[in-house]
């Protein structure tokens, strides 16, 4: 299974790449980099850096019930662990951000991972939120306009189950084990465990004010990384409004949802290229502008992880045995 994702991922990425690059040209690329504005890579890294910074603080909320730890004693885990996910495939990385943050501070891996799982669905939330906002405040398409009306809905529900999970996630349980009889053994035990963990996850959550202050958190973090994407834009002299680095986050959010390579590469250019053509800006300034986004990024963030991961001395086969 794993060979299976690893190579699924791999084919993606090389044909995301293909469809991003196959209208672009590499001289007018060059010269889209030679008029760069490099300033923007500024707030564009500050916000990479404060994006972090948040999700720390979230994730320091999400494990207030089991532990209480500073945000800044998190970073290192959640370095190691955004690293991983730019070196190795099927966003390994975070099973060892969770075998380092259990190891470290003598916290159950599972409940780790719940709180993991927890982010991912905020994190969802965030963005699509963002997405309908940055859609339904611009120019757009029928079709564009009823995928972000669907997505809304489908946030809209993501919210409705978290509540329900929260208030009565011993019984949703209950009910899966009772009902769910129609699949195999395993297939039915993997699906009740992910429900146990994310129900683990959200008891950080039944403060009304701590589920808002978690929200409110998403929402800013992706924001940030909105405004990433509008510096890249601006780095190109892309004349387009701040909506579309919105609509393009949703994008990009969605593409990496996706199996793909160590990196995300292909991934991430072709999504800009589907958000940026879509207002008439020409192909080979888009990917120019994903590049502008991604390589710096990437290299920050995957020097910073590579960083702590010696400092803590972490052995991939360690967290392999830990599995």
């Amino acid at each position: 299974m794993k060979k299976i994702a690893l190579y699924a991922g791999l084919t993606l990425s090389i044909l995301f790449l293909w469809l991003a690059l196959r209208h672009a040209s590499w001289n007018e690329i060059v010269a889209a980099f030679e008029r760069a504005r490099w300033w923007c890579l500024i707030p564009m890294l500050v916000c990479q850096f404060v994006f972090y910074f948040l999700k720390a603080i979230r994730w320091r909320q999400l494990l207030s019930q089991t532990i209480e730890i500073s945000s800044a004693s998190l970073v290192p885990a959640m370095m190691v662990g955004a690293a991983g996910n730019n070196l190795l495939p099927a966003h390994s990385g975070e099973l060892i951000r969770v075998y380092l943050a259990g190891e470290k501070f003598g916290v159950a891996k599972s409940t780790v991972l719940g709180t993991v799982m927890v982010e991912r669905v905020f994190d969802l939330i965030a963005v699509t939120l963002i997405f309908f906002v940055g859609v339904f405040s611009g120019n757009y398409s029928g079709i564009v306009l009823k995928t972000a009306a669907f997505l809304l809905v489908l946030a809209v529900i993501l919210i409705f189950f978290l509540a329900l999970l929260l208030v009565s996630g011993d019984s949703i349980v209950l009910f899966l084990r009772r009902r769910l009889t129609f699949t195999g053994e395993m297939i039915r035990e993997k699906i009740i465990n992910q429900f146990e963990l994310l129900s683990a996850g959200l008891q950080a959550l039944r403060s009304p004010r701590l589920l808002a202050k978690v929200l409110a958190l998403s929402i800013v973090m992706w924001a940030l990384m909105a405004v990433c994407i509008y510096s890249a834009m601006l780095a190109f002299d892309i004349d387009a409004l701040p909506q579309v680095a919105m609509v393009i986050l949703g994008i990009l959010v969605a593409g990496l949802s996706l199996p793909t390579s160590p990196g995300f590469f292909g991934t991430i250019e072709y999504c800009f290229v589907l958000g940026l053509t879509a207002v008439g800006v020409d192909s080979s300034v888009a990917v120019s502008a994903a590049i502008f986004y991604h390589l710096p990024a990437w290299a920050l963030i995957t020097l910073t992880g590579l960083f702590f991961f010696r400092f803590n001395k972490v052995s991939i086969s360690a967290v392999r045995n830990a599995r």
